[in-house]
């Protein structure tokens, strides 16, 4: 559901159903296969940390709206901020501490293992896969 391929309309793409939204800005943003949609590095890091901003805008803009239409008070992005803060520290105390850096290995390693199979393809497909191995 995090893989490489949100860039494009893929199997990943689909899988998000009538969230499919969320990743419109990135396929627009990113190029496929450029090193931030299929880098090792700043790949994976670079989907998880948009899709946490893009949850927290729209989380915002749901309570704010929720808030008008009620006449209460907005809540600032120090109140969201407390809010992401209490939800680490459930996920560590009840998932476990490392929990999060868990789910974000498996989620580089099931990107990384994409990576490679594309690099692969790719040189395989322009004759070059001497080069690969």
């Amino acid at each position: 559901m995090f893989g490489p391929d949100l860039d494009t309309v893929s199997r990943q793409y689909s899988r998000w159903l009538i969230f499919r939204f969320i990743w419109y800005p990135y396929r627009r943003f990113f190029k496929h296969r450029s090193r931030f949609s299929h880098g090792l590095i700043f790949g994976a890091l670079g989907r998880v940390v948009y899709f946490m901003g893009v949850l927290t805008i729209l989380a915002f803009a749901a309570v704010a709206l929720y808030a008008g239409y009620l006449g209460g008070k907005t809540p600032n992005l120090f109140d969201f901020a407390r809010i992401w803060q209490s939800i680490g520290a459930f996920i560590r105390a009840d998932l476990g501490e490392y929990f999060l850096a868990t789910a974000f290995i498996g989620l580089w390693l099931g990107a990384a293992s994409h990576t490679f199979t594309d690099m692969a393809g790719s040189f395989i497909k322009t004759g070059r896969a001497a080069k690969f191995f």
